[in-house]
This record gives structure tokens, C-alpha cells and sequence, in this order.
């Protein structure tokens, strides 16, 4: 009998509530079917909180798990500093697997690999150009500058990894936006691999559900969450009945700050709810017919895969990879009062909502769980030069 390959996924930070920690662990899911997978992290990895949220069964699979300690200090919060750990394990144990995989962006495993880009964060000058920091300590912290480039230096060095050994993996993006992006910057081949997203809540009928929004996203200045509740205080003036419930993990102090005091002064109509997850946010995005997107370059936006699964009607800014999911003009905005007009045609018109809910539909099923350990097994096949797919 012929020994399964070992394969590593490696992800830095498998706390829960990022759309890459629920592809890593799907990844896992997929490559247990052909592999002994081991899973690396930096911190703690909780296979059951993991299970909770996913819709996995890591837990009772057997996979191995290394958990890498976290630094001290201030540097355990800089994202360059904090995950160095990974990509020396990374080297370090190269030999003893026959797939080395990222579940986050590039690594340099000193040998060839896999890398699933999840978004823009690990290129200084992609990042500034798509998603400039907000003014204030934020802006300063990411502004090009000496202190920048020692920092980001610091970190490469830290981590052993060369500025070019990441080139040599296969690399695949979670867009065909984000794959065109990656493709124009660094002249390298990119395939294109949508995350998974699993079923939530069975469907509540929409005459039964609550004339109300969710906005799912993490409380940063890139995911625009403020946008959000300008495009709806335009809405109300029309429509004066809907809500708007705010889902997402505080990320940034300022951002979460602002938010807050938006939906205080909103109290009547909306509410950030701070992180919901598992079927808690499932029941949630079942009973309510309507999602919005702020962020402007998203790199796929899961939770707007989310929503349109659950069988919300879901509008989102012109630019990334979210605009593939909903694949339609009306709900594509170029700005808060393009979005608010959109919105409003809509809810006036019953019609109009029947068919986009049948559109998203279908739109919907291209993200299954099930595509997706479909398309990973191939990759890997193809990778470890196998035929059977298994």
C-alpha cells in the first residue's frame, strides 16, 4: 500500500472571523482526502472553534497541528514581525513534506510550493494604491518611509525569507481580479481559485424576512463600513423602514470607534453587533433580505459570498473581486448616492427583487464548498504529478 504524501497549510493567525481562515481551513478538508495534512499557525489552533465557524470536521479527521508561539510584546501585533516563526518552521521542515502550501499569501519555503493570494497586504505599493490607510497614527504606521522600509526588512530578515523565493510556487488568487492585479505587478502566471463558501441557515421565505441590511466585515478602514451607513441614512429618506445590523471583529480602535458612535446616533434603525459567527450569523443573515458591501477592493469578499448564499440581495462598490460574485449592473455602485439610488429602485419594486434573488441564486452555487475540494484535489494532483485526482 502506497503511504499518503504529507502536506503542510499554513496560515498566520487561525483565531476565526477572516474569510482566509475559513478557506485554510477548507484547504485542510480538502487535502485530508489525499494527504497526512498538518496545519501550522502561529497562537493557538482551536480545530473545533474552527469546525464551529467553517462547517468543517478537522477536529475528528486527525490531522496534526504545530502551534507556533507568538512574540512578545508590541511585535506579536505587527503583522511583518509577529508571523517570522512560520516561514523559518517552513524551511526548516521543508523535507518532511511532499506539498508545502500557503493559505495566506506569499512564502518563500525554500523550495517550490503552493501560495493562495487572499489579498493585496503583502505588496507595500499594491496596498497603498487600493487601499489607502486613513488619516492619524494608521496613516503614519504605513506611509512609505525609511521607518517602513527597515520594519518591513526587519520582518523579511526575521523570517529568513529571500526578496524572490516565493516566485518559484504555484500561485493562485481568489478573483480573476485579484489574479489580473498580481499578473500586471510581478509578471508571473496566476491561476484563479474561488474560496469556498458553505451553506448557512435553511432559507426563510422572503415575504417572511425583516426589511433590513447586514453589512458583514471586520472593523478596518479598507472594508468602508462607515460608507455603508451614509448610503443607507440616504435610503431611510425614501425607504424610512429599513434596518441595519453590522456584523464584523473590531480590527482597528479608530474604525471601531466611529462606528460605535454612527450607530448610537442611529440607535432606532442601527446596531454593531461586534463578531457573530457559527449559526448565530447564519440565523441571522437567513431572516433579513439585504446585504451592502463598502469596500472598494475587495479581493473576493466572502462575506458578500455569504450573504448572496444565504439569499440576501447584495450591493457592492465597482472595483475587486466581489463584483464577480453579484455579476450584475444594478448591483454595482460607483459611489453613496449611485448606491442609495440603486438600493431604492429596488425596494420599490417587488418584481425587480424576484429576479435578482433568482440571479444570485445561481450566481450563489459557483462557491460551494463542494467545487472547492474538487478544484483543490486537481491542483494538488497536478502538483505532486498524480492523475488519479485523489
Amino acid at each position: 500500500m502506497t503511504a499518503l504524501p504529507r502536506a503542510a497549510v499554513f496560515h498566520p493567525d487561525l483565531r476565526g472571523g477572516a474569510g482566509s481562515e475559513f478557506t485554510a481551513a477548507w484547504l485542510a478538508r480538502a487535502l485530508r482526502d489525499m494527504a497526512r495534512v498538518t496545519l501550522v499557525s502561529m497562537g493557538t489552533i482551536d480545530l473545533a472553534k474552527l469546525d464551529g465557524l467553517c462547517g468543517t470536521d478537522l477536529a475528528a479527521s486527525g490531522i496534526d497541528t504545530v502551534c507556533l508561539p507568538v512574540p512578545p510584546g508590541p511585535a506579536g501585533r505587527l503583522d511583518a514581525l509577529r508571523a517570522y516563526r512560520l516561514e523559518r518552521w517552513a524551511k526548516a521542515h521543508a523535507g518532511e513534506f511532499d506539498a508545502l502550501v500557503s493559505a495566506y499569501n506569499i512564502m518563500d519555503f525554500g523550495r517550490r510550493g503552493l501560495q493562495l493570494i487572499a489579498d493585496v497586504g503583502f505588496d507595500d505599493r499594491l496596498r497603498r494604491s487600493l487601499h489607502p490607510a486613513a488619516a492619524g497614527a494608521r496613516r503614519l504606521l504605513y506611509a512609505r518611509s525609511p521607518l517602513r522600509s527597515l520594519y518591513l526588512g526587519l520582518g523579511r530578515r526575521l523570517a529568513g525569507r529571500s526578496r524572490h523565493g516565493w516566485r518559484r510556487n504555484a500561485t493562485y488568487a481568489n478573483s480573476a481580479w485579484l489574479r489580473d492585479v498580481f499578473e500586471r505587478r510581478f509578471g508571473l502566471p496566476c491561476g484563479v481559485l474561488y474560496p469556498p463558501v458553505a451553506a448557512g441557515a435553511a432559507a426563510v421565505p422572503w415575504e417572511e424576512r425583516e426589511n433590513g441590511f447586514v453589512v458583514l466585515a471586520r472593523l478596518a478602514p479598507e472594508k468602508g463600513v462607515e460608507r455603508t451607513i451614509a448610503v443607507l441614512d440616504e435610503v431611510r429618506s425614501a425607504v424610512p423602514d429599513v434596518h441595519l445590523h453590522i456584523l464584523g471583529r473590531a480590527d482597528d480602535r479608530g474604525t471601531t470607534a466611529a462606528v460605535r458612535k454612527l450607530c448610537r446616533e442611529r440607535a432606532g434603525w442601527a446596531s454593531y453587533e461586534g463578531f457573530v459567527g457559527g449559526e448565530a450569523k447564519d440565523a441571522l443573515l437567513a431572516r433579513h433580505r439585504y446585504g451592502l458591501s463598502g469596500c472598494r477592493h475587495e479581493a473576493f469578499g466572502i462575506a458578500v459570498a455569504e450573504m448572496v448564499k444565504a439569499g440576501l440581495v447584495v450591493w457592492v462598490p465597482r472595483a475587486g473581486g466581489q463584483v464577480e460574485i453579484v455579476a450584475g449592473e444594478d448591483l454595482v455602485y460607483d459611489g453613496t448616492h449611485d448606491a442609495a439610488c440603486k438600493i431604492i429602485g429596488v425596494l420599490r419594486d417587488s418584481a425587480r427583487q424576484a429576479d435578482l434573488r433568482r440571479r444570485l441564486a445561481a450566481r450563489g452555487a459557483r462557491f460551494s464548498t463542494g467545487r472547492f475540494v474538487s478544484e483543490v484535489h486537481g491542483i494538488m494532483s497536478a502538483f505532486l504529478g498524480r492523475e488519479d485526482g485523489r
